[in-house]
């Protein structure tokens, strides 16, 4: 019987978060991308090559993905992500105003300026 090291009994549980996250992030990419292809991309940040494999993945190549050894996605903030992040600190009543905010913001950035994708 194999026991686990200290350092894969904490890292674990990590990598199983992330592995979660993943599958959730992949799933919800792929039925954006069947039901609305022109707008998924910019949404997600996907470049050409994903959506395209996404768009047509089944299941199991999700989940093949999805257990990669890190997380698959990213975080994208604009350039100048301060009065994005200062819309977010003070909790409104309606989060309408910080979507509407980071959907400018992501708008207002040209091709080359946006984040790469994940």
């Amino acid at each position: 019987m194999q026991t686990q090291s200290p350092l894969e009994s904490l890292t674990a549980p990590l990598v199983e978060s992330i592995h979660r996250l993943n599958r959730s992030y992949l799933h919800t990419v792929r039925d954006w991308l069947r039901a609305e292809p022109a707008l998924a991309p910019a949404l997600f940040g996907l470049d050409e090559t994903l959506a395209a494999w996404l768009a047509s993945a089944d299941s199991e190549a999700i989940e093949r993905l999805a257990r990669m050894p890190g997380a698959v996605f990213q975080p994208r903030l604009p350039a100048e992500p301060l009065r994005l992040l200062a819309a977010c600190t003070a909790a409104p009543a309606q989060p309408l105003p910080q979507l509407h905010l980071l959907l400018r913001q992501l708008s207002a950035l040209g091709p080359d300026d946006r984040p790469e994708a994940a």
